[in-house]
């Protein structure tokens, strides 16, 4: 604290007096009462599981299968209905809480490892597939997917248009819920659907908390640190990095689109774009290289958003010469040895989830649990062949969590563009970040400006740190103080 005079330190003693604590989230937010718990007691993975989050998250709601006959992995759609959406759907529509119907109250559910993963189906290659993931099918439980419309095609065969895909800045519980119910008309749109009316107030957003075995280390283990550090998630920009590397024999998957459904828009440079203008440290790779952990530039910040083709980095599209194969044979992703604990995992593989059916690598290809248990928190993974157009967008994630402090439910549903598909979201729904630097002033990524502020920058006062360096000019001092205590109390 060099150069801080007597008169300045009582100044800040009368500041610390006025200060208050972090200002309570917006009154919309997702709260733990708005979340269900899925599990299964007569499994031990997810009973296991489901005791981890109801300590971590109290006032959450739960909800038991207890059923000894539901295994993990793969399901029938007879057994799905019968032993998952029948007895969930009986509880959802059948319960009131505080004089409101359950199946209005909630908002999202969170299902559990030990819980089947797919629901298998056929056509898996085609637009009418009917493989799917439980969590996004789940999201329309409301909804009688079951019926044949007039061409033949059942509703469960086919992506269906996601009403909250590329949403900004709008939390899931503005919607009003009151029609969640209600049956809605199926439109078919060159083998995918378009739902009538449907609004992101008819659906549920659903998230996983699963894990892999790595090391020393159990699934279960790797699960209860997910749940630990998605607790308190803080990031400071200028200290933080994101990579998005792209080649596929020049070229791009990430920029796909699928008529009114999805548009096509370059996802890696889009999210590129948001974060730098954030201020965080970001590489763009468009080179034959495939940039592992270890090709970084900047070794010392960690990663916080990985946009990458993984194993597809190479794939041969008949325009060569194909890029770099990443290293090993679906481990690349043991490269990055520096994850923030709230880091974001995004790739264009198709099985990239399906260790989450069997605990095996398909195709060769990284593994979005391996992602989880190496200190990662979030992803969306593909239980199935997704095709490039549903893959989720990290645009979202990027502008719904690290702008706009939504959740990872929310956020992870904003990305993806499709419902009653492959698409698996992991990670702590309730779990969001608190930016250092988005309010001015805000050191903490508290949500307001006080004392604790005032304490980090006078610890880095004559230092050239970027989190206090307020103003930009390389040196922490009088001009900054300046800027925080003319920015003191300023509310989320």
């Amino acid at each position: 604290m060099m150069g801080v005079n007597r008169r300045v330190l009582v100044f800040f003693s009368l500041c610390i007096v006025c200060c208050f604590s972090a200002s309570a989230r917006a009154g919309d937010a997702l709260t733990p009462d708005r979340v269900l718990l899925l599990y299964n007691s007569a499994n031990a993975e997810s009973l296991a599981v489901r005791d981890m989050y109801i300590a971590a998250r109290p006032g959450v709601r739960e909800f038991d299968l207890n059923d000894a006959t539901l295994s993990p992995g793969n399901i029938s759609r007879a057994n799905y209905l019968s032993k998952i959406r029948t007895p969930l759907l009986n509880h959802l529509n059948g319960t009131m809480v505080e004089g409101e119907p359950l199946a209005q109250r909630i908002i999202a559910i969170v299902t559990t490892r030990g819980l089947p993963a797919r629901i298998n189906g056929t056509g898996e290659f085609t637009i009418t597939s009917s493989f799917a993931s439980i969590e996004s099918t789940l999201t329309l439980i409301q909804q009688d997917l079951e019926i044949i419309e007039p061409n033949g095609q059942a509703r469960f065969a086919g992506p269906i248009d996601n009403p909250y895909h590329r949403v900004f800045n709008t939390p899931a519980s503005t919607y009003s819920r009151t029609a969640i119910t209600t049956p809605r008309a199926f439109t078919p749109f060159s083998g995918a659907w378009i739902v009538s009316g449907l609004t992101p107030g008819d659906m549920y957003l659903v998230t996983r908390l699963d894990a892999a075995p790595m090391g020393d280390t159990t699934a279960l283990q790797n699960i209860q640190a997910l749940i630990t550090r998605s607790l308190w998630l803080t990031v400071t920009p200028c200290k933080t990095q994101a990579l998005f590397d792209e080649w596929a024999c020049a070229q791009q998957l990430d920029d796909d689109g699928f008529g009114a459904i999805v548009p096509a828009l370059d996802d890696f440079s889009r999210t590129a774009d948001l974060l730098e203008g954030e201020g965080y440290i970001v590489t763009h790779d468009e080179t034959f290289a495939f940039i592992t952990g270890d090709d970084l530039v900047d070794q010392q910040s960690p990663l916080i958003m990985l946009g990458t083709y993984g194993e597809n980095h190479n794939l041969n599209l008949g325009d060569g010469p194909c890029g770099e194969n990443p290293p090993g044979t679906g481990t690349y992703l043991e490269t990055y040895t520096n994850l923030h604990p709230g880091a974001v995992f995004v790739s264009y593989e198709s099985f990239n989830g399906n260790s989450i059916i069997n605990g095996m690598r398909r195709g060769g290809q990284g593994q979005a649990l391996d992602f989880i248990a190496l200190g990662g928190s979030f992803t969306i993974a593909h239980v199935a062949e997704p095709f490039t157009f549903t893959v989720a967008d990290l645009e979202m994630i990027a502008a719904n969590m690290l702008e706009h402090d939504l959740t990872f439910a929310e956020a992870a549903w904003t990305a993806t563009p499709v419902l009653v598909w492959q698409n698996t979201p992991i990670g702590d729904p309730l779990a969001r970040f608190n930016v250092a630097g988005r309010i001015t002033g805000d050191l903490t990524g508290n949500g307001v400006v006080g004392a604790q502020d005032l304490g980090i920058l006078l610890g880095l006062w004559g230092t050239n740190d970027c989190l206090a360096d307020l103003n930009g000019s390389g040196t922490v001092g009088a001009s900054d103080l300046a800027i925080l205590l003319g920015s003191w109390g300023a509310p989320n």
